[in-house]
């Protein structure tokens, strides 16, 4: 069962990967950002621009997904920035939590926790998250068993987001862009370059690098469970989240606003999914009904 505390404030939050993304959010009423940027500097530079904004911004922090030794300096790095939550993204960063004064930060368990049963989601509760997020092997109908439970405020469920297909050590932008051997020689063209994979139908497929090098392609169609709000809500998920790769600021507004007018009823699902036929989103959630969904 959840734990007996109050569970964290509601909210539609965004996943931004660079500052122009965040203030656009910002500005089209999102509760909250998330950032997850490529370089800590701009993470630190990001965080004082959002908090000199005339209006309070909650904002957190993503950490790597992968975390292997020498990789926690990043985590206390982060929480030292004093976000308002980091989202905690792997076993490792779940056990080693912020210390000391740092340890009043709220945090968030990702997807990739792999949180799809009552079980898991009140093992990582207990060891001191205050929201998870429901992993995207689940689909639309499992998703719901879960939250139709006491575990449903405790949710923060991704609403709209490119499915990320691969995560890996291999950094196919250096592969591809330079002849340097590691990311002291590569002349880091991450920075500079845009990157996609074309498949064999000719859709592009973001490949985007973190901190550590590693890189995630994700697949070019946006995915949206807007279908799943209204059931969401009357079993009291009140967390809800959209993530970006590369969105320009003008489509980032038109989500933000689209999913705000949904989560708070003042929109149904059929007359946002008007925005989203523009936007290429498939509909379902996780990978067994959207855009990883098997064509017969």
């Amino acid at each position: 069962r959840p734990p007996d505390r109050a569970p964290p404030a509601g909210g539609l939050f965004v996943l931004c990967r660079n500052l122009e993304q965040a203030e656009a959010a910002v500005d089209a009423g999102a509760d909250g950002v998330y950032l997850d940027f490529l370089e800590l500097v701009g993470t630190g530079a990001a965080v004082r621009a959002l908090r000199a904004r005339s209006t309070p911004v909650h904002v957190a922090l993503a950490a790597p997904r992968i975390r292997k030794p020498g990789d926690e300096k990043i985590d206390h790095y982060l929480a030292q920035l004093e976000p308002d939550a980091l989202l905690v993204r792997s076993l490792g960063s779940l056990r080693d939590g912020p210390a000391g004064d740092a340890a009043r930060i709220q945090r968030i368990g990702d997807f990739s926790l792999n949180i799809t049963n009552k079980l898991s989601a009140a093992s990582v509760l207990e060891r001191g998250l205050v929201a998870f997020t429901p992993s995207f092997d689940l689909d639309a109908h499992q998703l719901t068993e879960l939250v139709d439970s006491a575990f449903a405020p405790f949710a923060e469920v991704v609403v709209h987001h490119p499915m990320p297909l691969f995560h890996m050590e291999h950094c196919v932008i250096a592969a591809l862009l330079s002849d340097g051997r590691d990311h002291k020689t590569c002349g880091r063209p991450c920075e500079s370059h845009a990157v996609s994979l074309r498949d064999r139908a000719g859709a592009l497929h973001p490949v985007e690098a973190d901190v550590g090098c590693r890189n995630t392609i994700f697949h070019g169609s946006a995915q949206s469970a807007a279908s799943l709000v209204p059931g969401l809500l009357a079993r009291a998920v009140r967390r809800f989240r959209i993530e970006l790769v590369r969105e320009p600021a003008i489509e980032v507004a038109r989500l933000v606003a689209a999913y705000r007018s949904l989560v708070k009823g003042a929109s149904t699902p059929a007359e946002i999914w008007r925005d989203f036929k523009t936007l290429k989103a498939d509909g379902g959630y996780g990978v067994v009904r959207g855009s990883l969904r098997v064509l017969a």
